[in-house]
């Protein structure tokens, strides 16, 4: 009988007491103790209850194990029946569950989930392989997994859902080693292998290294194809296409298709379908078009008589996905002749893996294919770019006559991604200064220059801290409260220009993280904010002149993560949180009677938004409505007392600092919902539009090529800004034809 009540310090140690009764007719391996076995005196020790002989017998469970398995095959003491294989060839494995159970996550859940008088069959649902769940079954019983080449793909999708990890983890390490152009299609194609992000990324690594044998395989002609005529406004904006955002946004255009309306992928690949693009920058069938329309045409007229569209929405009213969570894209994005520019949040961070752009290449003048994952399943977009009728072009209604190329470069991204940050305008540029960045609050601190397109190291402040604001008073720049990443703060801190330091403020009346903070009359004004234990109504001023704090009137409700801004002489607190909901309500204060007041409330609730005055009005940017981080942008007009709809953010960003600088207003940084980021923001007055490009008549590229700095974000692989960087360190930069890493071209209307 075997005894397992070995103490916890003697862990590596067992106790054996042997029966030599046979066990029916089944011939046993000889035990561990038996002659011939090497039994070894490890310790000896004395213990206040007695002396104990104690031995390790290294064998024991190999032994022990291998008789298990001779017992299932002989179906002996079984207490489990598992049905495996497809409907037409179910057969049947017999086993011990308590060893499957111990092999198999997944397994364990089936037997846990068992009701008492149950029988004790299982049929499996889902296509397990026969033969590669006997592998695994005589694996888990052996450690030994023996497959024929052949059988590896099969054993590797049964272990993967079986949850055996080891397994998987193995087989798929063979079936990279042995990948081959011819193989590679089958192999990202495999069901499970999206719960694989490492195979998952070497195998389309592999098939972006090898596309131009892979598209020649079988496998590949195989795979369902979406053919997609996309017509341009002129040959120089179809030259300037960057043939993978092309291809997003295609890609964009079918998951929309498929989300919003009753339509299958199948459905896609049965007939050619024309899109044109919106001044939205999206992408839209030719079918929308009405007759008689401007950019009608007769192209488009042959388009509707020939072919009959496929995406008619179930109701005859299309669903349509929230604004809130749809990212704008800037005009210059199609058109950027780098892949890797973090700023380009399209092909980002929010990127799903069931909808993915995995290689794009050119297979004539004017057609592409894409590989790409659609609802998980990898399929074909085969793209012909043709140029439309200059006269009637659905692409726009700018005058084609008119049109010119400009030239653009991306903003390049802060040195490290921040959310809930300090920002502000001083003399001219945009200040960063602190924030959060996955698991720390930083100190550090930097300066953009648009007119140079450039980042410049700052001093740092005196302590890290995140979850702050700051403002400006007399040319100098505050930061207060907020937390160091341990507990949250109540202090105070000033950046002086003169002396080119940051110097200590009295502290503050209380303790708090996500106040937020403005500044008016030569006073910064502190409202609200989290204490540990609950939003607050407190709110304080602190005077500049005589360099004190004093009280003045509370909020009607405690309120954290509010954007706080001042205009016309009074101060406004935008939504935020109390200690449980996200608020759309929205408080004024009148400092001359220190009195609150309530205004318009915001359209959707939002804590964490970022809140400016811009051209006159209240402007609050991104933020979070208590599911998804936001890309809305809402302006409150004191005039009417009322709140309207601004352009959306080109990224998604929740406890997103802005400010104003010149005539732009900037979003720094933030959180995604899934990223924290390192990019950059702003609104574009003239095409009332968010955009991450600078003109490169601001002299950006040549000026930060010269200083041996780079205008390229990170890779779209890597959408937390980091820089991409090959196997020797060394940063990728794609380079446009006239050799300015991140240069695009536009084809832009002169108004």
């Amino acid at each position: 009988m075997l005894d397992t009540g070995v103490s916890a310090g003697l862990a590596s140690y067992k106790i054996f007491r042997r029966s030599s009764n046979p066990v029916n007719s089944f011939v046993m391996n000889k035990t561990p103790s038996s002659e011939g076995m090497a039994v070894k005196e490890v310790q000896k020790e004395t213990t206040k209850k007695s002396d104990l002989f104690i031995f390790d017998d290294t064998s024991y469970k190999e032994v022990m194990f291998d008789n298990l398995n001779k017992l299932r095959k002989n179906r002996q003491f079984c207490d489990v029946t598992l049905q495996v294989g497809a409907s037409q060839d179910v057969r049947e494995i017999y086993a011990h569950r308590a060893v499957l159970a111990s092999a198999s996550p997944y397994l364990f859940d089936i037997f846990a989930a068992e009701t008492k008088g149950s029988s004790n069959q299982y049929k499996l649902s889902g296509t397990f392989d026969y033969d590669a769940f006997e592998s695994l079954v005589n694996y888990a019983y052996t450690g030994r997994l023996e497959v024929p080449p052949k059988l590896v793909k099969a054993t590797y999708v049964a272990a993967s859902k079986l949850r055996m990890t080891s397994a998987a983890k193995q087989c798929g390490k063979y079936l990279l080693e042995n990948m081959t152009p011819e193989k590679c299609i089958s192999l990202r194609s495999l069901a499970g292998i999206a719960s694989n992000p490492e195979l998952l990324n070497k195998v389309d690594n592999f098939i972006r290294q090898n596309i131009n044998e892979v598209i020649k395989s079988k496998d590949f002609l195989a795979l369902l194809t979406v053919p997609v005529e996309l017509l341009h406004n002129s040959h120089e904006e179809k030259n300037a296409t960057n043939v993978k955002h092309l291809c997003g946004m295609v890609l964009d255009w079918v998951k929309g298709v498929i989300e919003d309306q009753t339509v299958r992928l199948e459905d896609l690949a049965q007939k050619v379908h024309m899109l044109y693009l919106n001044p939205d920058r999206t992408l839209h069938d030719c079918s929308d078009i009405e007759n008689g329309d401007l950019q009608d045409s007769e192209v488009i007229q042959d388009y509707k008589k020939l072919s009959r569209k496929v995406s008619v929405p179930a109701s005859g009213k299309p669903r349509t996905k929230p604004s809130s969570q749809t990212p704008a894209k800037p005009r210059q994005f199609l058109f950027t002749k780098s892949d890797s520019c973090s700023s380009l949040s399209s092909l980002s961070d929010e990127e799903e893996s069931d909808f993915k752009v995995i290689v794009t290449a050119m297979n004539g003048e004017n057609s592409m294919v894409g590989l790409v994952a659609a609802h998980g399943k990898l399929t074909v977009l085969s793209i012909v770019q043709r140029v439309h009728s200059p006269n009637h072009s659905p692409l726009s209604s700018r005058n084609a006559s008119v049109e010119k190329i400009s030239t653009y470069s991306v903003v390049p991204p802060m040195s490290s991604a921040r959310c809930a940050v300090g920002t502000a305008e001083l003399e001219g540029k945009l200040l960063v200064c602190g924030g959060y960045d996955r698991g720390e609050c930083l100190k550090t601190v930097e300066s953009y220059d648009f007119s140079t397109n450039k980042w410049t190291t700052m001093q740092p402040m005196k302590v890290p801290r995140g979850r702050f604001n700051a403002a400006v008073v007399n040319n100098k720049v505050y930061a207060v409260g907020g937390c160091d990443g341990q507990k949250d703060l109540g202090t105070a801190e000033y950046w002086d220009p003169e002396t080119n330091s940051w110097k200590q403020l009295p502290g503050l009346p209380a303790v708090r993280s996500h106040a937020g903070v403005c500044s008016m009359d030569k006073k910064l004004f502190v409202v609200g904010g989290w204490n540990g234990q609950r939003g607050l109504k407190r709110c304080d001023i602190f005077d500049t002149e005589n360099n004190s704090w004093s009280s003045m009137a509370p909020l009607s409700i405690g309120r954290y993560q509010a954007g706080v801004g001042a205009m016309n002489g009074y101060v406004y607190a935008v939504g935020g949180c109390d200690s449980w909901n996200c608020l759309n309500s929205v408080e004024r204060y009148d400092p001359m009677a220190d009195v609150w007041s309530t205004v318009a409330p915001l359209n959707t609730a939002r804590r964490g938004c970022g809140v400016a005055v811009y051209e006159g009005k209240l402007y609050a940017v991104g933020g979070h409505d208590g599911i998804h981080s936001l890309c809305t942008v809402e302006i409150y007009n004191p005039e009417t007392d009322s709140w309207s709809a601004g352009p959306s953010l080109t990224t998604c960003r929740a406890n997103v600092g802005v400010s104003v600088v010149g005539n732009r207003l900037f979003a720094v940084g933030g959180f995604t919902g899934k990223t924290f980021l390192n990019t950059v923001e702003y609104l574009d007055k003239e095409n009332n539009e968010w955009t991450s490009f600078v003109p490169k008549d601001q002299g950006s590229s040549n000026s930060a090529i010269k200083n041996g700095t780079s205008d390229c974000d990170s890779s779209s692989n890597d959408m937390n800004g980091t820089p991409a960087t090959d196997k020797n360190g060394t940063l990728n930069c794609e380079l446009s034809s006239n050799g300015v890493n991140g240069e695009l071209h536009e084809e832009q209307a002169v108004h």
